[in-house]
């Protein structure tokens, strides 16, 4: 196969991710103007980025696993083309409730398009060049999440908050031409139809995983405002037990399972499945606090506190790439370990963060994070995928964005308490409007108490991944080279 088409297939790939995380990332502009709109209340408002996350979560290993048996093109087309519906129908609507179906109908297609396009760059692209696609893969969603809440900022200041769904149309309509073209080529390595009879699917493990997967992130976005001891969350977190060891005893009896449990049986991917879980979870620690602490606390706009971030994601995106080469010449262990390392310690870096600390600490500590984060990212995700068989990309590839997606949520609200029983112990509400209006330091101080317990524990996490990654080793070689 030539390079040339090999690229062209990553651009295919590449813009239909770049319009599926914009669509996402710029939620963060799109849902205070609704929220203002049609008058909201904030329970309200928050189910509108909910309806998404939850149909995204709970969709990725089901999708993941038919684009493995029918083919991933039509299921990435399939993304692109019902992410465009969310867009028209969100373009054009005049309830709140029609706002949620079109969230709804976009996170399928989110889910169709992110469960596969990591699989299909692995695909395209053999375990010597898989290292460097993946790094740049990770570039495009790094530049996609700083992306979003620009381009979003800039139409709502334009236009208004439709425009974001009809760019989003835009972007999608290009994706499907683009991805019309490209797919076409016969060259272009990417795993057709699977199915030689008739078509089976194990409909129980996903309904059960779906099932599971929407109760356990309903616990965990509530856990804290309900209270965890409260009748809803404590029922919901045996509804939940429940449903997974049902799930797990389905997969273990089914022929043909929605995850082979077996996976876990590989010591390289059951071990970089657990320090991708542990990196997200800790990296969203900061990732919530960070712009509590820069708004509330150090008193900066969101217009600057959008510039302290993104040298952090920008930092990622270029680093990402260049790991991911040097990755398929040495290995990916220490890569993967360094990276950890150093996220960790930018971790206990900003642990130390106080209010009366400089913007050049600000910088150097998120940027350290970004680096170490761009290192890590690249080398794990090809080791995670050299180490099962190329058939089973599709399923592999909607796992690892499903433990991205719950490692994230988990670590926020895991964040949360921490400051929240930091707060209540110092004699203060955890309140977080308190602290603005609040002209007493001393419930600011609080606060970052309970920031420093949080990027603490995190770092310590980082460290004990970057020890798991030491221990993994290398995979074997079980797909294509």
């Amino acid at each position: 196969m030539k390079l040339d088409i090999k690229w062209l297939g990553f651009f295919a790939i590449a813009f239909g991710v770049f319009a599926s995380v914009t669509e996402q990332t710029s939620a963060q502009i799109l849902v205070p103007k609704v929220t203002d709109h049609f008058e909201l209340s904030l329970p309200h408002a928050q189910w509108i980025m909910l309806a998404y996350i939850l149909t995204v979560c709970a969709l990725f290993m089901p999708l993941g696993k038919i684009a493995d048996k029918i083919g991933r093109k039509p299921i990435f087309l399939t993304g692109l083309i019902t992410l465009m519906l969310g867009g028209i129908i969100g373009s054009i609507a005049t309830t709140y409730s029609v706002i949620l179906i079109a969230k709804v109908i976009a996170g399928f297609g989110g889910a169709s398009i992110e469960a596969n396009g990591m699989a299909m760059i692995a695909d395209v692209f053999g375990r010597k060049q898989r290292g460097k696609a993946m790094g740049l893969y990770m570039s495009i969603i790094g530049f996609s999440a700083i992306a979003g809440p620009l381009i979003g900022g800039y139409l709502t200041n334009i236009y208004n908050w439709r425009a974001l769904f009809i760019f989003n149309v835009i972007l999608c309509g290009l994706g499907i031409i683009i991805a019309l073209i490209i797919f076409r080529n016969k060259e272009l390595n990417i795993q057709p139809n699977q199915i030689t009879g008739a078509f089976s699917f194990d409909w129980r493990g996903g309904f059960l995983s779906t099932a599971t997967l929407l109760i356990f992130l309903l616990v965990i976005t509530f856990g804290n405002q309900e209270g965890w001891t409260s009748l809803y969350i404590s029922s919901g977190i045996f509804l939940c037990l429940l449903l997974f060891f049902l799930f797990i005893w389905q997969e273990k009896t089914t022929k043909d399972p929605l995850l082979d449990l077996n996976f876990f049986k590989i010591k390289t991917f059951s071990l970089s499945v657990t320090t991708r879980f542990l990196a997200f979870l800790s990296m969203s620690f900061s990732g919530f606090l960070m712009p509590f602490y820069l708004i509330q606390i150090m008193g900066f706009t969101t217009t600057t506190v959008g510039v302290l971030l993104a040298p952090g994601a920008l930092s990622m995106a270029i680093i990402g790439p260049f790991s991911g080469q040097l990755s398929d010449k040495i290995g990916t262990k220490w890569l993967t370990a360094f990276g950890m390392a150093i996220s960790g310690s930018a971790l206990i870096f900003l642990a130390y963060l106080n209010i009366n600390s400089s913007i050049t600490a600000i910088l150097l500590g998120l940027t350290l994070q970004g680096c170490g984060a761009g290192i890590f990212m690249s080398p794990n995700n090809s080791a995670i995928m050299n180490s099962i068989d190329s058939s089973h990309f599709g399923i592999g590839s909607g796992f690892m964005n499903l433990i991205r997606a719950t490692a994230s949520l988990s670590g926020i609200a895991i964040a949360t308490t921490i400051v929240v029983i930091t707060m209540t112990q110092l004699n203060f509400e955890p309140n977080l409007s308190n602290i603005t209006d609040s002209s007493d330091n001393g419930i600011k101080l609080s606060f970052i108490s309970g920031m420093k317990n949080s990027f603490t524990i995190a770092g310590f996490i980082m460290y004990v991944s970057a020890i798991i990654s030491i221990i993994r080793g290398e995979p074997k070689s079980m797909n294509n080279s």
